[in-house]
């Protein structure tokens, strides 16, 4: 769990807890007060586990693919002698 999810955790638990409001929360985490309202019915259902990522691990959708960078990297060998990729 990165330092970003850690704080996520501890300001919903203050929101369930009642220490903070909903709007001071989203203030805090840089988000808007519907997405806190969110994060709090994911916590809820599902624990800590709900506030992680669920793309954690994987691939990003814009990613090239392995021939595509395999060509790049061919280019630049042939053109840039001192290219180390």
């Amino acid at each position: 769990m990165s330092k970003k999810e850690r704080d996520r955790v501890a300001v919903i638990t203050q929101v369930i807890d009642k220490r903070l409001n909903q709007s001071q929360a989203a203030k805090q985490l840089g988000i808007t007060t519907r997405q806190v309202r969110r994060l709090v019915k994911r916590y809820r259902a599902e624990g800590e586990a709900g506030l992680i990522s669920s793309r954690q691990g994987q691939p990003s959708n814009n990613r090239l693919s392995e021939a595509i960078r395999q060509q790049a990297v061919n280019f630049l060998h042939a053109h840039y002698a001192d290219f180390l990729g």
